[in-house]
C-alpha cells in the first residue's frame, strides 16, 4: 500500500504513514482493519493451539554440525588448490 500524500511505500500495520503523517484514506482504512483483524485471528489460533505454555524454538545441533563440516571442507580444499598452484609454478621455473 502506499501513502496518498508522499506516495512512499507503507505497510499494512499502521493507520498513520511513517514518513510523512498523513492518516490512511478510507479506503486504505478498511484494508487495515481487515489485515489487522486478520492478524489477531492467527495469534488467537496460535494461543488455541499452544494455550498459555510458552513455546520455545530450539536450533538444531545437526544443522550447526553440518556448516562446520561444509566450512573445514571448504577451508581444506582452498589449502590444497593452493599447495596444487605452488607445485605447478614451482615446476614451470625449472
Amino acid at each position: 500500500m502506499h501513502c496518498k500524500r508522499c506516495g512512499k511505500a507503507i505497510g499494512t500495520d499502521r493507520g498513520i504513514c511513517p514518513f510523512c503523517g498523513a492518516m490512511l484514506s478510507s479506503e486504505q482504512m478498511e484494508i487495515y482493519k481487515k489485515d489487522k483483524k486478520a492478524s489477531l485471528q492467527r495469534a488467537e489460533l496460535l494461543t488455541e493451539k499452544y494455550g498459555n505454555q510458552r513455546v520455545y524454538y530450539e536450533p538444531n545441533k545437526s544443522n550447526e554440525n553440518k556448516l562446520i563440516v561444509l566450512f573445514i571442507t571448504l577451508g581444506i580444499a582452498v589449502i590444497l588448490a593452493i599447495l596444487v598452484l605452488i607445485i605447478v609454478i614451482n615446476i614451470n621455473h625449472r
